[in-house]
């Protein structure tokens, strides 16, 4: 039920960043990016392995969508790093996340910060080492910190829904059977 959620709300997020936030015309460059917040809250309840296979599916489905003007796989190279990233430092470090424990608002918006910065200039440095015409540094400084200010503010309306769904919900409801090769199985 659990990823089935998931994958549903981060597809969700692909779409809207797609179809709508990536098609309006901002005067100041990027707007949020709801894809990140999303895949924070992913990288901030499960194992590194499946944070990066969630970052790697939504950053590839960012390139492949119009109006994508990069090479495929800039952004889900990005993504699956940052997101493997995040998932490891919340288990390295026993942050708020870990197994049983819940995460905060506070932290879920942190993270999300820190990734959003972390992603827009990753994106700009793989762009720069690719010749991208479009990455100046006036450019990159200017995109990179309105970008993940607004990302921010979205957050609590991305990453707190799908942080709270995703520590809500169990993540297989078979996950209690146990079998006849079990320690107290049949």
């Amino acid at each position: 039920m659990r990823s089935a959620a998931t994958l549903v709300m981060v597809a969700a997020a692909v779409l809207a960043q797609a179809t709508i936030v990536n098609r309006l015309p901002f005067a100041w460059g990027p707007g949020p990016d709801l894809v990140v917040a999303a895949v924070v809250a992913v990288a901030l309840t499960t194992s590194p392995a499946a944070a990066a296979a969630c970052g790697f599916g939504a950053g590839l489905a960012m390139d492949l969508l119009p109006p994508a003007e990069h090479a495929v796989g800039r952004y889900a190279l990005v993504l699956c790093l940052a997101a493997y990233l995040v998932a490891l430092l919340r288990r390295n470090t026993g942050a708020p996340g870990a197994v049983g424990s819940r995460t905060s608002g506070w932290a879920a918006v942190g993270a999300t910060a820190a990734t959003a910065l972390g992603v827009g200039a990753g994106y700009a440095a793989v762009g720069l080492l690719m010749g991208d015409q479009h990455m100046t540094p006036a450019a990159v400084g200017t995109g990179v910190g309105v970008g993940a200010a607004l990302t921010v503010l979205v957050a609590p309306l991305v990453t707190l829904p799908v942080l709270w769904v995703r520590e809500t919900l169990a993540d297989s409801e078979f996950a209690t059977v146990q079998g006849p090769m079990a320690p107290g199985g049949w």
